[in-house]
């Protein structure tokens, strides 16, 4: 019976990667990345394009923190955090490091952005198109991120850097 209970625990320590299983709490089995991640740099997005009309927003922004992949879902209310945290870890290589890469990217564009923003702010300069221009930037990083988690695969690093520029 001690056997059968190692092989019940065996079988479902493996059950995880299970499609199904993967699918149901919104992570892309073919990945293993889900896309909840995102939100580490939706919400940001999101009051940085509010600056031009509140340049009190930025006090939230300058709160924003980055995040890895997995101390977003330790920190999150992601329901299945821990199925995500186990499904990225054991993630292909060839698809992580091109997503850390750019998500760590992503995260210095948008924490030197902040940090332009205030002296902006600070300085009473105009802020429409530096604004206009971070959010695109921002934007793209974003989209290229969501395709990554979905499948698709990251351009070479000269069109990662093209998006910062």
């Amino acid at each position: 019976m001690h056997v059968e209970d190692d092989q019940i625990v065996a079988a479902d320590a493996l059950a995880w990667w299970d499609p199904n299983v993967l699918i149901a709490a919104n992570i892309v089995p073919a990945t293993g990345l889900a896309t909840d991640y995102l939100n580490v740099f939706n919400e940001a997005v999101m009051l940085f394009g509010l600056l031009g009309d509140m340049p009190d927003m930025i006090d939230e922004l300058r709160q924003w923190e980055p995040l890895t992949y997995e101390q977003h879902f330790a920190r999150s209310g992601f329901q299945a955090k821990e199925l995500a945290i186990l499904a990225y870890q054991n993630a292909d290589p060839a698809i992580k490091a091109p997503f850390d890469a750019l998500s760590q990217s992503t995260c210095d564009l948008l924490q030197t952005a902040i940090g332009t923003a205030q002296s902006l702010i600070t300085a009473g300069s105009p802020l429409d198109d530096f604004i206009a221009e971070t959010t695109m930037a921002l934007q793209s990083a974003i989209m290229e991120l969501d395709g990554m988690v979905h499948g698709g695969t990251a351009g070479g690093q000269d069109d990662i850097d093209a998006l910062f520029d």
